[in-house]
């Protein structure tokens, strides 16, 4: 999940300044967005190399928060970003198994139903 945070973070940056410098107050505003964007993605790779809970967290906003944007200028303003569309849901797809889930502790394994590789260490012990 941290290398994904961080190509998800490099890849936001590049846009957010490649937008920027096309100018106009749209485009501007647009550009600042990705580099806040890319800036939250490098805090929760940051937080995933340390396995935090929090850092699942931010980054499943962050991502959240991504798609929103480009499903909202693919309605609303015509011009969306189909590769920023296309990170932003790996992101959620990568993060929403419940294995990754209980390996940063957002979901206890109480609430998971156990696999065959599951069962397989619990009987070996």
């Amino acid at each position: 999940m941290a290398l994904l945070a961080v190509a998800v973070s490099s890849y936001s940056l590049t846009n957010g300044a490649l937008t920027v410098q096309e100018g106009g107050n749209a485009r501007i505003a647009e550009g600042l967005f990705q580099v806040v964007l890319a800036f939250g993605a490098l805090a929760a790779a940051i937080g995933a190399l340390n396995v935090r809970s929090w850092a699942w967290a931010a980054f499943m906003i962050w991502a959240v928060i991504g798609l929103t944007n480009q499903i909202l200028r693919y309605f609303f303003f015509e011009d969306p970003n189909y590769v920023s569309m296309a990170v932003n849901t790996f992101a959620v797809l990568a993060l929403s198994p419940a294995d990754v889930q209980v390996a940063f502790g957002v979901r206890h394994t109480g609430n998971v139903q156990p696999t065959r590789a599951t069962r397989r260490s619990v009987v070996s012990r």
